[in-house]
């Protein structure tokens, strides 16, 4: 009798490591998401109010700033996100239009952004799109700093050493050069 046997390359200790923590951060992104239709499943049937959010916060050992960017990621629909990337990521493009989010979202994947990168490209492109009135107060003065911070990695030393001096003395207020 002729016994075929399959040889497989061992797996490294350390590969198997890497792939356990990848099949657990996507249970994490898997349990989230479930998290965000449940919490929308809630507020379909009523049982969403402020005051038992403020209770989900505090009895479910998830804080009130993950629970709301998990419920702003709920609007988006099953079938346009992208379970490779966190809630947070679609919490952060959720008030866009959708063809935004999804070239967001696909540019976020392909470039490895962090949540955070996904922030700011979406700030800036809500200001593209919509203009600065699209912004929130916090997202306006993000923005400004990003402008501001642009400006100063492109201008030359001494003019930033100018400049700086400029600002120092107008102590926060009103400049002109």
């Amino acid at each position: 009798m002729n016994a075929v046997a399959v040889i497989e390359p061992a797996v490294s200790p350390a590969e198997e490591w890497i792939d356990r923590g990848r099949t657990l951060a996507a249970k994490r992104r898997d349990v989230d998401w479930a998290i965000a239709d449940w919490m929308v499943e809630g507020k379909a049937a009523g049982h969403l109010d402020q005051a038992r959010f403020d209770f989900l916060a505090d009895n479910l050992g998830i804080g009130p700033a993950k629970l709301k960017l998990i419920h702003k990621a709920a609007a988006i629909p099953a079938h346009l996100r992208d379970t490779s990337l966190t809630v947070e990521h679609h919490a952060h493009v959720a008030e866009l239009p959708v063809q935004e989010q999804i070239e967001l979202l696909t540019e976020a994947k392909r470039q490895h952004w962090s949540d955070d990168d996904l922030r700011k490209q979406t700030i800036s492109r809500r200001a593209q799109i919509g203009g600065y009135e699209m912004l929130t107060p916090e997202e306006w003065e993000y923005h400004s700093l990003m402008a501001m911070q642009h400006a100063w990695n492109r201008a030359p030393k001494q003019a930033r050493i100018d400049f700086l001096e400029i600002a120092t003395k107008a102590n926060g207020g009103l400049i002109d050069v």
